[in-house]
Formats: C-alpha cells, sequence, structure tokens
C-alpha cells in the first residue's frame, strides 16, 4: 500500500496577519493636576520657563546670522567649485570668533522632477543621481480574500498583481564636487531648485 505524503496547508493571510500584528496600546487620558511648589521649585520653573524663552530668541538670531554666513560662503565654494578647487567646508573669521561652515554632500531630489534634473544635468545625470526603487503590498490584497489566498499560495508571475513599486531619487557620493562640472554658472540655482541641499551646519 503506498502512503501518500500530505501537502500541508498554508496559513491564510488574515492568519499571518493576525499572529504579525501588534495593538497599539491606548492612551489613557487623565487630568492633569496642578501642585503649588514650595519658593526654591517655584523659582526652578520660573528659571526653566524664561531659559526657554531666551533659548528661542538665541536659536532666531542664530537662525538670522547663519543665513547671512551661509550665504557668503555659498558664493565662495560657487567661485572655488567652477574653478576646480571644490571644498566642501570653511572656516569664517569674526570679529571674535570663528565658525565652521561645513555643507553635506545631502540633497531632498523628488522623483516627479526627475525629467527636469536630466535635462539639467545632461549626460551627467545617471553619475550624479541614483535611483531607488522601494515595492509596497497593495491596499486591494488587504480588502480581496482572493487575492489574499493566491498571494499565501504562490506569487509568482503575478508580482504586479499585487505588489506596487516607488521610485526615489539619491545623490551619489560626488554630487556636490560634480556639480560644477556638470551645470553651467547660470544654471546653478535651477539646479538648486529641484536638487535641494540640506542645510549646512555652523559651528
Amino acid at each position: 500500500m503506498k502512503v501518500v505524503a500530505l501537502k500541508k496547508k498554508s496559513p491564510s493571510f488574515g492568519e499571518v496577519l493576525a499572529q504579525t500584528a501588534k495593538a497599539p496600546k491606548a492612551a489613557r487620558k487623565t487630568a492633569m493636576p496642578t501642585l503649588q511648589a514650595p519658593p526654591e521649585v517655584a523659582a526652578a520653573v520660573d528659571e526653566y520657563q524664561d531659559a526657554k524663552t531666551n533659548m528661542k530668541m538665541a536659536e532666531a538670531a542664530m537662525n538670522s546670522a547663519g543665513d547671512i554666513i551661509t550665504e557668503f560662503v555659498r558664493t565662495q565654494q560657487d567661485k572655488d567649485g567652477y574653478a576646480g578647487k571644490y571644498q566642501g567646508s570653511y572656516a569664517v573669521l569674526g570679529n571674535r570668533h570663528q565658525a565652521k561652515v561645513i555643507f553635506a554632500n545631502k540633497y531632498t531630489i523628488s522623483p516627479e522632477d526627475e525629467g527636469r534634473l536630466a535635462e539639467i544635468l545632461g549626460e551627467r545625470f545617471d553619475e550624479m543621481v541614483e535611483k531607488k526603487f522601494s515595492v509596497k503590498l497593495r491596499a486591494e490584497v488587504f480588502e480581496s480574500e482572493e487575492l489574499q489566498a493566491e498571494l499565501m499560495a504562490l506569487v509568482g508571475e503575478r508580482f504586479g498583481d499585487f505588489f506596487e513599486t516607488a521610485v526615489s531619487l539619491a545623490a551619489r557620493e560626488c554630487f556636490s564636487q560634480a556639480v560644477y562640472r556638470a551645470v553651467a554658472p547660470e544654471d546653478l540655482q535651477l539646479l538648486r531648485t529641484f536638487a535641494r541641499q540640506f542645510k549646512p551646519s555652523i559651528r
């Protein structure tokens, strides 16, 4: 007599979701009690809140001064870049202090702007910009038991029925320096519209 091995049934899509799902913890809403503090604690509360206000004012002053410093350094960086002497950081002397301005090779680039960037960068586009793909499960799969059953059995050639692919663009390591070989000075601001460099750090 021949013994037939039974094929183990795959878990359903719903079972897999139930096994892997983690319920979020419900936030408890409670009334906040108000404490009457002793004099030294009350003084600390005032000191803390005053310091927080002063910190916000100092941050606003730093941002304003930082914009002036950054603009000055950016102008010099562009000049050096087009002269073939690109620098990613500069030290700037003040009357009493010194500030170091450091530009990171980090940019915000929208996939919708790929065509414009390709037009601006020309043949250097692939050298300077990297395409990244990510895949996510379509929402319809969560709503259709039929699709769920098919997915759990075998995805195979039906990949496109279950997944959609998203694309993102990222600056390659050479981007900051290659900019000056890729675009003319008059096109630099246009490029920076579509590839927005992260704000430099000032130390």
